[in-house]
């Protein structure tokens, strides 16, 4: 006699609280930058880091202008991380200007094709995003159009 087997479906939803990183995650729902800048070597870091990853002192926060330039494109047919739709999608390297890291993001949807070198700028998360993986969204400047 085989084993009669259940399908059980399980959802979890829970309230995940983003502790000293809450103002990069809440300005970027906005469409804002907030950054860390070392208090003893000036670094500025976009993520921003707790402390200076080159010399460990603590980091204070600061507001960029929210622009950058692409460093580097992938382009893939895929679905974001605890979703199930799949589609196409752009994601980028961003230098963003007044850091000194670069930033990971997606393109949203444009009719321009974006090069390595293209402007950018954050934008207010689109709505049906809504975990911090997927909030560094931008899209091409004009100029570049």
């Amino acid at each position: 006699m085989s084993d009669p087997t259940l399908e059980i479906r399980m959802d979890l939803q829970y309230d995940h609280g983003s502790g000293e990183f809450g103002p990069y995650f809440e300005a970027l729902g906005i469409g804002r930058a907030m950054a860390r800048r070392c208090n003893n070597c000036g670094c500025v870091w976009f993520p921003p880091h707790a402390s200076c990853p080159k010399d460990g002192s603590l980091c204070e926060w600061l507001e960029l202008d929210g622009t950058g330039l692409v460093t580097a494109i992938t382009k893939t047919h895929s679905r974001l991380p605890f979703s199930d739709d799949y589609a196409d999608r752009t994601f980028i390297m961003v230098a963003m200007s007044g850091a000194d890291n670069v930033a990971f993001g997606q393109l949203i949807a444009t009719s321009a094709i974006a090069a390595p070198g293209d402007r950018v700028c954050l934008v207010k998360l689109p709505a049906y995003y809504s975990r911090p993986v997927q909030t560094a969204s931008f899209e091409l400047l004009e100029e570049n159009q």
